[in-house]
């Protein structure tokens, strides 16, 4: 037993030294991020940042879609916020006034133009209007507890506003928009479902238990800061304390050191369990342990008058309205749902889908063929899903379905789509602009 303590207590020591620097910076990243509306308004210059931050070509998921705003402008829309360029992309204007300071606020998910000249933007802090009156954006009144807009779609005059966990609606008749809760029934026979990468991110992030648990995991950054740092002082106090003479200096560095021992270890006895179980989780919630989990998923037990909420609350990911077979499409964690009779019965699944990767649907339109066009990590692909074909945008070939484990990236992180001028244009998230096909 005194052998194998002293076998951990050697490793331990070389292995954390080695690791300090990260645990310190895992720590204070995750409490950080724990409370990301407490930092939305605040940026980080990329010249302070490695390499692979740099923008260029619009990479980095800059952007993911487009709008024609006039004859002759389009607004691009996307994690860099909303921009104004001409037909020919030669000159951007930032299209910004009445956001927020900080590019958190200003990343948008989709943007939508209505009949009467308005726009639409859906952020992660909420749903703003730019009104051609105001010259600006304007936040909406929203619910506060539901402000995580996905997706925009307007059909027979109605504007429909998709959140995380709902979706609403209001009539664009009103130009003092209220919004109405639009109940959306799950799939017979089907039952409420949670991803196991999902499940590991709100274990991970506490969310699980709610603010408790997120003020929980924020105490196991505390205390990873904590073991970090007398850590240190335990491992260079013994070799400062040999070469200092003056005695009241002494005296007060082996407290220091014996204070940072006791303690040291108490804290690492108790925050052990906690540690573990962020850590593990943690691990797979990106590449290369991601692809573990990415195609896993578990059954949630949920009470039949709480189904429907269980069944789509934080999976809503966009929504497109298909005139041509007046048909509402509904692109969600789960995949993607479709409702004949503007949702007022059960929703209903496509047999056949396009690979979407865990990391979420990007791109979802709909073509003049009526092929839809879905876009993500694991690539671009025409989709018919009445006949059943999906085929590969960039080799023209026909995808068939994978079993057991795959890759949630594909040859092209598709992360945009815009159209402009009779050109198509694909945005990858590494590479930026990637494709410019005339159609």
């Amino acid at each position: 037993m005194s052998r194998l303590y002293k076998f951990l207590k050697k490793y331990h020591k070389w292995l954390a030294i080695i690791f300090t620097l990260f645990f310190i910076l895992f720590a204070l990243s995750g409490i950080v991020l724990n409370h990301r509306n407490l930092i939305s308004g605040v940026d980080v210059n990329r010249k302070w940042l490695p390499d692979s931050y740099e923008l260029k070509n619009w990479n980095l998921a800059s952007v993911k879609g487009s709008v024609e705003s006039g004859k002759d402008s389009i607004l691009f829309y996307g994690g860099a916020g909303v921009w104004l360029a001409d037909s020919s992309l030669k000159k951007w204007t930032p299209f910004m006034n009445g956001f927020p300071v900080g590019s958190d606020q200003r990343k948008i998910f989709d943007l939508i133009k209505t009949p009467n000249g308005d726009c639409f933007a859906a952020t992660r802090f909420g749903l703003y209007r730019y009104s051609i009156a105001f010259h600006r954006w304007v936040k909406q009144h929203f619910f506060e507890d539901d402000e995580f807009v996905t997706g925009l779609e307007v059909s027979k005059n109605n504007l429909y506003i998709l959140t995380r966990n709902h979706l609403y609606s209001a009539s664009l008749d009103n130009p003092n928009l209220t919004f109405n809760k639009v109940e959306l029934i799950p799939p017979q026979g089907l039952n409420p479902r949670i991803s196991i990468f999902r499940l590991f991110w709100v274990i991970h992030s506490g969310e699980v238990l709610g603010m408790a648990g997120r003020l929980v995991v924020d105490l196991g950054g505390l205390m990873l800061l904590f073991l970090s740092i007398t850590g240190l002082i335990y491992f260079i106090f013994p070799k400062i304390i040999k070469r200092v003479k003056a005695k009241h200096r002494l005296s007060q560095l082996k407290r220091i050191n014996k204070f940072s021992f006791n303690w040291h270890l108490k804290v690492g006895i108790y925050a052990s369990a906690l540690l573990l179980i962020v850590s593990f989780t943690g691990i797979f919630l990106r590449p290369p342990f991601l692809i573990f989990v990415a195609n896993g998923g578990v059954n949630l037990k949920s009470d039949p008058k709480t189904i429907a909420e269980a069944f789509w609350t934080d999976k809503l990911r966009d929504i497109k309205y298909d005139s041509q077979r007046d048909i509402y499409l509904l692109a969600t964690s789960d995949g993607i749902f479709y409702s004949r009779s503007a949702f007022s019965a059960p929703l209903e699944q496509f047999t056949v889908e396009p690979p979407i990767s865990i990391m979420g649907i990007n791109v979802f339109e709909i073509l003049e063929n009526d092929d839809y066009l879905v876009g993500s990590f694991s690539g671009a692909y025409y989709w018919n899903p009445y006949s059943g074909v999906v085929v590969n945008y960039f080799t023209g070939q026909p995808v068939q379905a994978e079993s057991g484990l795959s890759s949630p990236f594909g040859s092209f992180a598709i992360a945009g789509y815009s159209k402009v001028s009779g050109f198509e244009y694909f945005f990858d998230y590494d590479k930026g602009l990637i494709a410019k096909a005339t159609v």
